[in-house]
Formats: structure tokens, sequence, C-alpha cells
């Protein structure tokens, strides 16, 4: 499953989840291997459980509140001009 169809399922399911960015980039110690980071815009706090089932009960590594908007957001386009795979989602308004 790509992480964009993850991302669906996330916005579908989830009436807490307003957009979603994410990145997809190379692992340092296995160049063929990928992670992803999202950052997920919600209207309320969500929980890990919730997230996790959101995305359809995909394993979910480190989840966390940002507190530092600037901080979060260079730490997640470091690699942008190399080989990765971003998108941003919005949720379409009924």
């Amino acid at each position: 499953m790509t992480v964009r169809n993850w991302i669906t399922k996330l916005l579908k399911n989830s009436n807490k989840v307003e957009n979603v960015f994410y990145v997809t980039e190379r692992d340092k110690g296995d160049y063929h291997n990928l992670h992803t980071h999202m950052l997920i815009g919600t209207n309320s706090d969500m929980t890990y459980k919730e997230i996790r089932f959101g995305l359809g009960n995909v394993s979910v590594g480190d989840y966390q509140p940002i507190y530092d908007k600037d901080e979060v957001c260079k730490y997640v386009v470091k690699h942008f001009g190399k080989d990765v795979d971003y998108d941003f989602f919005l949720k379409e308004k009924s």
C-alpha cells in the first residue's frame, strides 16, 4: 500500500483530520529503504491509536504533537531537492 492510499484512508476514516503533508525519504543506514514523515493537521487532538486505525492499522513509529513548527518543518524538508516524494492533501468539504 502506498503512502497516498494511507492518507486517503486517514482523511476518510477520521472527522478530525483536515490536511496531511508527507515526505518520503531514504534511510541513512540503507539507501534502498524508505521512511515517511507526515504532518497531520487536525481540528482536535488525536491519539496514537486513532492515527494508526485511520491509516489502516499500519505500523506507526514515532508519534508526537508538534510544539515547534519551524524546527519540525526544517527537519521534515531537509532532503528537498534530492530523491524524495512529497505531497499535500486537503480534506474535501462536503
